[in-house]
């Protein structure tokens, strides 16, 4: 049995020996949204026959169903092998051992400063105990007590003293074996953590010199879209720069690679206000659950006026296009024109990916009755060939920084609004008209009558365009009705009961328009009007 088993061992040992461990250069690597394809590639020299190389120091997120293994001519992949390597994160590196020496070595000096410090310690105790039974015995001599409190003194002050100088070396040391450890853990941050392997076998037909590439998709990657939209007054276009904010934490560094960023378009969503149907119905007396409601709908009015406050400005300074833009039919891709170095765990890293000037109408619109600001819009024609995908934009007017907005692209209009921020100068108002508000009651109906003035002032010095947006509550009751009394000259949708007025004012005039409405229920009913 021993021969078979040396024979064994010595297989096993020279197979081993075979392994040819190598780390691969990242060359390239295609963004997505979410994710990342990269592809690197090392030199390998292998022998006649079969070869077994071992990619080490891959990132632990990869998809292992994402291998790509590019070969030249004469060999022949046999197997794949993903596996992990649990030991590496145990090894220490260069940095990591030599700082740990260096605690080893300081950590030393502090024990031996403790000892200096506890026979000292050990030593005052003494002096107090023999101090104490010499005062307590009556037998000592009184000279005796004089020279014995006279040594007390002085040698406690020196012990003190020395404990005192020990105690301020310790300190020194031990702020510095601090410093040491943060040191230590910085090391460890940025120490590459990544323990995935695969295990290749190739069959070379001849010794040759391999350009060995491999791709594969990593999750902890991607890039978040954002804009500049320029507008250097209402009678130029629009332009629009598009940004890509780039982050990888891999756990592998992409140093000097060829950089590409892929998008798609997702689900759109508005930012101005919207003005939801008013409906108007039976009233139900409230119940605990009706309050309940009310608290959530509250909460939701809340929290949308949280996330629609001012944030600070987040812009880059360059503002040339650094990429090549070929478009398909399903993506985007955007080629960056020169090599990017992007370290993982680090900052996001701003690119300039594209700018275009696009023609726009631009119309101030205002919705009174949610708030009375005037939003300045640029409304853009053939917006689907602009390649927009949602996301956050920095709005910038007349070179001012206005705030923020977002492109949302998943839009089925002709014309892509866009919000340019709020117009302080023009002022909108809207009151109730308490003197032509009623309640009648007649016969076995009431007739509830409400009216509204919306007050315009364009203080700006050029003419402007202004549209408002206002409503009529919609019956859903047969036994409830709506009647339109004055609108105004304002444009009615039946369906939602939303009123559209645009007006062209002049710079420094000031315009009122009324509207009312009628709405006819039995006596005997409640109504209460909501919002779905």
């Amino acid at each position: 049995m021993k021969p078979y088993f040396l024979i064994l061992m010595f297989s096993f040992s020279f197979l081993k020996s075979q392994e040819i461990k190598k780390e691969i250069d990242v060359k390239q690597a295609t963004v997505f949204l979410q994710g990342a394809k990269v592809f690197g590639s090392t030199n390998v020299s292998l022998k006649k026959g079969r070869n077994t190389v071992k990619i080490i120091n891959l990132p632990n997120d990869l998809n292992e169903n994402t291998y790509k293994i590019n070969l030249e001519k004469n060999t022949t992949l046999l197997s794949i092998t993903p596996q992990n390597n649990f030991l590496k994160n145990e090894e220490l590196s260069d940095g990591e051992k030599k700082l740990n020496d260096e605690k080893k070595k300081r950590q030393r000096q502090v024990n031996l400063l403790e000892i200096q410090i506890k026979n000292l310690a050990g030593e005052q105790k003494i002096i107090n105990d023999n101090l104490k039974v010499s005062t307590n015995d009556k037998s000592t001599p009184q000279e005796q007590l004089i020279k014995l409190t006279e040594f007390y003194r002085k040698r406690m002050l020196e012990i003190d003293n020395q404990i005192f100088l020990l105690d301020e070396q310790k300190s020194v040391i031990d702020e510095s074996i601090a410093k040491i450890d943060k040191q230590f853990s910085e090391e460890q941050t940025h120490k590459n953590q990544n323990t995935k392997e695969l295990l290749l076998e190739i069959l070379a037909d001849n010794e040759m010199n391999l350009n060995l590439g491999i791709s594969y998709i990593v999750a902890n990657a991607g890039w978040v879209p954002s804009y500049d939209l320029r507008a250097v007054s209402t009678k130029k276009p629009l332009e629009i720069v598009y940004k890509g904010k780039i982050y990888q934490k891999t756990g592998q560094d992409w140093n000097n690679v060829k950089l590409f960023v892929s998008t798609y378009k997702p689900s759109y969503n508005q930012n101005r206000p919207i003005l939801s149907p008013l409906y108007v119905a039976e009233y139900t007396p409230y119940s605990s659950e009706n309050d309940k409601k009310g608290y959530v709908q509250k909460a939701k009015s809340s929290a949308a006026e949280i996330s629609n406050s001012f944030q600070l400005r987040d812009d880059i300074s360059s503002q040339i296009p650094t990429a090549t833009v070929s478009d398909s039919q399903m993506n985007v891709l955007y080629e960056l024109n020169y090599n990017q170095t992007i370290v993982s765990q680090e900052k996001e890293q701003y690119v300039i990916l594209d700018k275009k000037q696009v023609e726009a109408t631009y119309k101030y619109h205002s919705v009174p009755k949610l708030n009375n600001q005037v939003f300045l819009m640029a409304f853009v024609k053939n917006w689907q060939n602009l390649n927009l995908i949602s996301g956050e934009a920095n709005i910038y007017f007349e070179d001012n920084y206005i705030g923020k907005t977002n492109i949302t692209a998943n839009y089925l209009k002709d014309e892509f609004p866009i919000s340019l921020g709020v117009d302080e100068r023009i002022i909108v108002k809207r009151i109730k008209l308490e003197d032509k508000t009623s309640h009648k009651t007649f016969n076995s109906n009431k007739w509830e009558t409400e009216s509204f003035q919306i007050s315009i002032r364009n203080n700006t010095k050029e003419n402007i365009e202004l549209e408002i947006l206002d409503q009529l509550p919609i019956s859903e009751n047969s036994k409830i009705s709506v009647k339109a009394l004055e609108i105004g000259n304002g444009s009615l949708d039946e369906k939602t009961g939303s009123i559209l007025w645009n007006r062209k004012i002049a710079s420094g005039v000031s315009e009122k328009i009324n509207f009312s409405y009628e709405v006819k229920y039995p006596k005997e009913m409640q109504i209460n009007y909501y919002s779905r």
